[in-house]
């Protein structure tokens, strides 16, 4: 489904069956964004990204979760270092290819920025710190 609608949406998509296909595959890619279940055999998401940071420390990542909750400090963390971003399972399609083009670059002082849940969104999002 969500290959289906990123191809359709105009992109260039590479799909694995689990986590160890998924780095294999962006090992041969070298796509600009992963997105990714957290849960999946072999690697999980968190493990998956860590192997392909070995290969890309900047490479963007959208993580999947039917309940993001229960790794909510992995999730803040990777978000704070890394800009990751979370999609709470079920999400409308908009919601998905709105947070793809929405992804920061390069954080020029991660230090200055939090990363909060938001119910409204279902999605982790950036609060700038006061």
């Amino acid at each position: 489904m969500v290959a289906e609608l990123l191809r359709v949406d105009g992109y260039e998509v590479w799909t694995a069956r689990d986590g160890l296909q998924g780095y294999s595959s962006y090992y041969q890619h070298q796509a600009q964004t992963v997105v990714t279940d957290i849960d999946m055999p072999e690697l999980d998401g968190f493990e998956m990204m860590r192997c392909i940071r070995a290969i890309n420390p900047a490479a963007k990542v959208i993580y999947m979760s039917g309940a993001p909750e229960q790794y909510r400090r992995t999730l803040v963390t990777e978000a704070q270092n890394f800009g990751a971003a979370i999609l709470k399972k079920p999400f409308k399609e908009a919601d998905l290819l709105k947070l793809i083009e929405s992804l920061p670059g390069d954080k020029t002082n991660p230090e200055s920025y939090g990363y909060e849940w938001s119910p409204d969104q279902k999605k982790f999002v950036w609060k700038e710190a006061v």
